[in-house]
């Protein structure tokens, strides 16, 4: 213990590395991560010394706006992107895909991304890059790269071999080497922290992202503020602390940007609304005796809390109207679940996908499915869930940052999560898209 925190004092001061003052940030998306974790951590007795450590010493947000759909990846396109998914072309989790012929496949392939990237503009400029677990990375320009991929339906341990097919090789290398945790199925936060400490001790690379999903996954099994989900967010702070020393081992800490954000926040629910079963009944859509769907004029497309509409000819104005007048009487009805239908213009306003006619925005307590239902509600089986509007305080994400040399800037108040991906590429000293929003802050003036 006392060779590593002289080793961790030397290498912050500078020793033993050569000293290129190369700009990096280091990136750590915790999936689901909502603020008030951090915010009123003594209040709920979170064990989180990393995270308050970095809030002391660096800038924090109350919260962060997401994008329509709040679900993770759209939101972590935005945050590596700076635009909504209405411009960057990551609408869903999952691909629109009514008649199930993909057996759910999602967004995982890289090329699905329509804008320059922190990943691509960094490419674009020479510098190294490194990305383990990210959503949506599959064939991605990172240098060192672990995607997020898996067969859908499938849970086997030989979906191992595929992730390793799919990742860089010297990644791979570079994490037995190190040692640590062994690469084994499933993928953990453990596994995931451990390829991005070896890309990091190794490589040093300009940019490094990393996902970790499991207080997302603990939120969605036991709900948001659990025990269970307490007890994942205060594993996820330890795993930081080692990410922590490795910079600082790597003798780069004084010259690396260091973010912790998340994707959404989260509500309980307790019931499950399946719309596409009224739209079956309204004759808008067809189904088989197993509930797929055979042919449809109009079909919800269900993230959460938020249920999507799409009509198959965009010239359809009477199919979109005829939805409307199914659902419009719901509103203010007792337990309908719904609180409120967005059209296409508030669609547009929350960046939300322009193939989107409108919106079904769930209650608190209430999420969607696509499938087709025993009727318009049963029980749920997943007790948090996200995806709803963005307008809400439950669904704020988190952000909390460090800049070398920069004395803290406390509460940043409620952010725009578009203007985080700018304000990185700006300390990088990167190019991102004409439509990206402005940096929220200007970082590069003061290296």
């Amino acid at each position: 213990m006392k060779r590593y925190l002289v080793a961790t004092v030397l290498a912050l001061a500078g020793v033993g590395h050569a000293q290129d003052r190369t700009p990096r940030v280091v990136l750590v998306s915790v999936d689901g991560l909502m603020p008030a974790d951090y915010l009123d951590a003594g209040a709920s007795a979170l064990k989180i010394p990393n995270l308050k450590r970095l809030m002391a010493t660096g800038s924090f947000a109350r919260g962060v706006i997401g994008v329509l759909p709040t679900v993770t990846y759209p939101s972590h396109t935005t945050l590596i992107s700076g635009v909504p998914p209405r411009v960057h072309g990551v609408e869903s989790n999952s691909i629109f895909d009514p008649e199930g012929r993909s057996a759910g496949a999602w967004y995982w392939y890289a090329s699905a991304v329509r804008v320059p990237t922190l990943l691509s503009a960094a490419r674009a400029r020479g510098l190294s890059t490194a990305a383990v677990g990210w959503p949506v990375s599959v064939g991605a320009p990172a240098d060192l790269n672990f995607p997020e991929y898996w067969r859908s339906g499938s849970d086997h341990p030989s979906d191992l071999e595929l992730l390793k097919a799919l990742a860089t090789p010297e990644l791979l290398a570079l994490a037995r080497a190190r040692g640590g945790t062994a690469l084994a199925w499933p993928v953990d936060d453990d596994m995931r922290t451990d390829l991005a400490l070896a890309a990091i001790e190794a490589r040093r690379p300009a940019l490094t992202l990393l996902h970790l999903a499991e207080v997302d996954h603990a939120e969605h099994v036991n709900g948001p503020r659990s025990p269970e989900a307490r007890a994942a967010v205060e594993a996820t702070d330890a795993r930081l602390g080692r990410l922590i020393g490795s910079i600082a081992g790597a003798g780069i800490a004084q010259d690396t940007l260091l973010a912790i954000v998340s994707d959404h926040g989260f509500l309980a629910t307790a019931t499950t609304l399946y719309p596409n079963t009224l739209l079956r009944d309204a004759g808008l859509l067809t189904a088989d005796a197993q509930g797929r769907i055979q042919g449809w004029r109009a079909v919800f497309h269900a993230d959460g809390g938020l249920a999507a509409l799409h009509v198959k000819d965009p010239a359809d104005a009477e199919a979109a109207s005829r939805v409307r007048a199914l659902f419009e009487p719901r509103l203010g009805a007792p337990d309908s679940g719904l609180r409120e239908i967005l059209d296409a213009a508030e669609v547009e306003r929350l960046g939300g996908s322009a193939a989107i006619r409108l919106a079904l925005n769930a209650q608190a307590g209430f999420a969607f499915s696509a499938a087709l239902g025993p009727g318009w509600s049963a029980p749920a089986t997943s007790r948090g869930n996200h995806g709803y509007a963005p307008n809400r305080d439950e669904l704020l994400a988190s952000l909390i940052f460090t800049v070398p040399g920069r004395a803290p800037g406390g509460d940043l108040g409620v952010v725009p999560m578009t203007r985080i991906a700018p304000m990185l590429a700006d300390w990088l000293g990167l190019e991102l898209s004409p439509q990206a929003a402005e940096p929220l802050l200007r970082l590069s003036a003061r290296r």
